[in-house]
C-alpha cells in the first residue's frame, strides 16, 4: 500500500511538472513569430516563471488555461518591465480578460492589445521615447488617459467603453501619426474637432451623451474619411461646415440622433450632393432598425424624429381652425343666399 501511495505522489509530481513546464513554453500551435502562453498568477514582487521560448518570437498573446477552476487564479495584474525582459521583451503583446490594473509601457513595444482588463494606471516615463504604434484599451472602465499623449508614434487607438466623461484639452497635441481612433461607448458630452489630430482618417464617436459637437473654422481633418456620431444626443448640425472641416469625407454615419424631420431632411439632402453615405452597408445593425427606430432614407432614426413639433402642432391646429371657419362661412353664406332667394 505504502509503495503505491509514492508511486502516485511521484505521479502527481510528474504530472505537474509537466504541466508547469508547458504552461513556460509556447502552446501548440503557435506560430513561428507568435508564441501562445497560458496566463499565471503574477503581482508585483512575485516571482516570474522561466519561459522557454524560440529566439525568434517577437509576439506574445496570453489565453486563458484549459483548466481554470477558480475566477480568481492565473490572473496578471501588471504588465511591467520585469515581465517584458523576461518574455525576451516583445515587439508585440496581446493581454485581455486578466483583471490586469497596471501598466508600465515598454519602449520598444510596438503592438499592445490590453483590451477587457481594469486598467486605471498607464505608465509613460517622459524621459524617454516610444515605438508603440498600436495600442487597445477598450473596456477599461477606470482609465486615466492623461499619459496617452506621450506615444507620439501612435498610429491606432482604441478608448471605447472606458466611461470617459472629459478629454484632456491636450491628449491629442502630439499624435501627429495618429490614423484610427475609437471613443465610441464613453460619456462624452461635448466634442470639439479641434481637438484631434489632422492625421485622422476614422474617428468614432458613436454611443455617446454627446448634445454639441463643435467644429469651429479653424479645425482641420483633411485626411477624415470616416465619421461615426450615432446613438448620440444630437438636434442639429451644421453639415455645410463640417463638409469644409474634412473634405474627403465618404461615410458619415448619422443615425440614431434625435435631429428634427426639417434638419435631417437637410442634412441628407446634402450628403447625397456631395456623395457622402451616412449608413454602412457591410454593418448588419445599420440595415436593422431596433424598437423605437424607423428606417428613413436607408438610415434607422428615433420615432420622436418623425413626431410633429410643437411649431407643426400649432400650425395644424390654426389650419384646422381656418378651415371650420371658413366651412362654417360658407355654410352662413349658403343659408343667407337660400333664406333671400328662396323667399322671392
Amino acid at each position: 500500500m505504502e509503495c503505491v501511495l509514492r508511486f502516485v505522489i511521484v505521479l502527481l509530481a510528474y504530472a505537474t511538472s509537466c504541466g508547469a513546464s508547458h504552461a513556460r513554453s509556447c502552446l501548440a500551435g503557435s506560430e513561428v513569430f507568435v508564441c501562445v502562453l497560458q496566463r499565471f498568477d503574477y503581482q508585483p514582487g512575485q516571482d516570474i516563471p522561466l519561459f522557454d521560448l524560440p529566439v525568434d518570437v517577437k509576439a506574445i498573446r496570453f489565453v486563458e488555461p484549459l483548466f481554470n477552476i477558480h475566477e480568481n487564479e492565473n490572473i496578471i495584474y501588471v504588465y511591467d518591465g520585469i515581465l517584458h525582459r523576461q518574455l525576451n521583451s516583445p515587439l508585440a503583446i496581446e493581454l485581455t480578460n486578466s483583471y490586469m490594473t497596471t501598466v508600465y509601457v515598454p519602449p520598444n513595444l510596438e503592438y499592445a492589445d490590453f483590451s477587457e482588463n481594469s486598467i486605471t494606471s498607464l505608465i509613460v516615463p517622459a524621459d524617454q521615447s516610444y515605438a508603440l504604434r498600436f495600442l487597445d484599451l477598450n473596456n477599461n472602465h477606470n482609465l486615466q488617459v492623461k499619459n496617452i499623449s506621450l506615444l507620439v508614434n501612435l498610429e491606432t487607438l482604441h478608448l471605447s467603453s472606458c466611461t470617459l466623461e472629459h478629454l484632456p484639452l491636450d491628449m491629442f497635441e502630439n499624435l501627429n501619426r495618429l490614423a484610427h481612433l475609437t471613443l465610441a461607448g464613453n460619456s462624452l458630452l461635448e466634442i470639439d474637432l479641434n481637438w484631434f489630430p489632422m492625421s485622422l482618417t476614422l474617428l468614432r464617436l458613436d454611443q455617446n451623451w454627446m448634445t454639441d459637437f463643435h467644429f469651429s473654422g479653424s479645425a482641420r481633418l483633411p485626411l477624415l474619411e470616416d465619421l461615426n456620431i450615432e446613438y448620440n444626443a444630437l438636434n442639429a448640425l451644421d453639415i455645410k461646415a463640417l463638409a469644409e472641416v474634412a473634405p474627403k469625407l465618404r461615410l458619415f454615419s448619422i443615425g440614431r440622433n434625435p435631429l428634427t424631420r426639417t434638419e435631417l431632411d437637410g442634412i441628407l439632402d446634402e450628403l447625397n450632393r456631395r456623395n457622402i453615405a451616412y449608413y454602412n452597408m457591410e454593418q448588419m445593425s445599420d440595415q436593422y432598425c431596433s424598437e423605437g427606430e424607423r428606417y428613413f432614407r436607408g438610415a434607422c432614426m428615433p420615432e420622436s424624429v418623425f413626431a410633429l413639433s410643437t411649431g407643426e402642432w400649432v400650425e395644424m391646429i390654426i389650419f384646422i381652425i381656418g378651415l371650420v371657419a371658413l366651412a362654417i362661412g360658407i355654410a352662413l353664406t349658403a343659408r343667407f343666399l337660400w333664406n333671400r332667394y328662396h323667399v322671392n
